[in-house]
């Protein structure tokens, strides 16, 4: 198992924004994907950051674009951080060692 993860730079009023995307667009989206294993979300608005962890089976899930509706018709092939037009930060791959 592999985890996407994405560090997100928020906005003094973005989080419960950014919250809200997550629970109703992304996941329901990523549930979607093949490979897609789950979701945290973790934020910390004292110092206005959060990170965006993804769980997928294999490494190439993890690396790959995947295809989200976008409100067309046809799916595109977009990033997490495009679907969601989020500040992102940087974006890492990490082999879950360890898992309950």
């Amino acid at each position: 198992m592999h985890a996407q993860v994405i560090e997100i730079s928020l906005e003094a009023a973005q989080p419960d924004v950014v919250e809200r995307l997550i629970r109703t667009d992304l996941v329901p989206a990523l549930r979607e994907q093949s490979g897609f294993c789950g979701a945290l979300h973790l934020t910390a608005q004292e110092r206005s950051e959060a990170l965006l962890v993804v769980l997928w089976e294999t490494e190439d899930d993890a690396k790959r674009p995947h295809a989200f509706s976008t409100g067309g018709a046809e799916p595109v092939s977009t990033s997490i951080t495009d679907l969601l037009n989020l500040r992102a930060g940087s974006v890492t791959i990490w082999e879950v060692d360890a898992r309950s």
